[in-house]
């Protein structure tokens, strides 16, 4: 279908979540993880945003807060795949979680959930007393489009000299929209080239997927000055593994100290989906939010 509409597209993308199921988290794993879940409303002028809030009993870093941003391609809301995470990482980083639940393309093209990041990030800081939290202990964590959003989000605080999260945590982001997904190097155990070309479509407009909150490696240095300490997770086998690795090292040459780890062998979505090698990421990430936090 050529140059599809608004329309055509959110008929598309409804079809597309049919076929491409998530995986299945069974009842007893997600209790194996018990944590209280209330969810949240932000107002925004844009469109109410939901968010999870969530945390252990007996925390011992009820200070720590971490904003985490699912992922899906930008047309797929969050999943039980997305809770199972949080509750593994409330429980062995023993503090809370916000989830953000973003408005999904195409219903929402971009830069719908660019702004929802923002404000949910704003959100956090006017309502860190209200939260019990420090300020200076806000990290932001993103799977694949939501490593996007994340790094939006900080990319708009350092143009609006609004507060910076203390870290930033990302796996597999696609950071660069425009460039077609048939032209990337195949790594063996990406999204496939036509779905892939879907999703960005789905997302962004051709004409504006340039834009710097849109494909972040089109980004000049100017917007990339003042990032937080930066960990980058890419799979070996992921066709999103050489733009997050490039655009990494372009904010260790912005300043940011930045810690990138490839696992060999992992594909897209590793993680979340509880492929080959998500341990190996899982523990990395706990082992540095707790050494960079100092937690208990």
């Amino acid at each position: 279908m050529q140059n599809p509409t608004r329309e055509e597209m959110i008929r598309m993308a409804h079809e597309t979540r049919r076929q491409v199921t998530s995986a299945e988290v069974p009842d007893e794993l997600m209790r194996q993880f018990p944590v209280t879940i209330e969810e949240k409303t932000i107002p925004f002028e844009e469109g109410d945003i939901r968010v999870f809030y969530s945390y252990p009993d007996a925390m011992k870093n009820p200070d720590v807060l971490i904003l985490n941003m699912h992922g899906g391609g930008f047309i797929r809301a969050r999943t039980p795949n997305d809770e199972l995470f949080c509750r593994r990482m409330n429980h062995a980083l023993s503090c809370k979680f916000l989830d953000l639940d973003y408005k999904i393309a195409p219903d929402y093209p971009f830069p719908a959930a660019v702004h929802e990041a923002y404000r949910t990030l704003r959100w956090v800081y006017e309502n860190a007393a209200a939260l019990g939290i420090d300020p200076k202990r806000v990290v932001l964590m993103g799977h694949s489009a939501g490593g996007n959003l994340c790094i939006g989000a900080i990319m708009r605080s350092i143009e609006r000299g609004t507060e910076i999260p203390e870290l930033l945590v990302c796996e597999y982001p696609p950071l660069d929209v425009y460039t077609d997904p048939g032209e990337k190097k195949s790594m063996g155990k990406g999204v496939p080239a036509e779905r892939a070309r879907l999703y960005n479509l789905y997302y962004c407009d051709r004409d504006k997927q340039k834009d710097p909150y849109c494909s972040p490696v089109y980004a000049p240095d100017e917007m990339l000055y003042g990032f937080p300490p930066t960990l980058m997770i890419t799979g070996g086998c992921d066709d999103l593994c050489n733009e997050a690795e490039d655009f990494a090292l372009r904010l260790a040459r912005c300043g940011a100290e930045t810690t990138i780890k490839r696992v060999p062998g992992a594909g897209h979505a590793f993680t979340i989906y509880r492929r080959e090698g998500h341990e190996i990421a899982y523990a990395l990430m706990v082992r540095y939010l707790r050494s960079m936090l100092h937690l208990k």
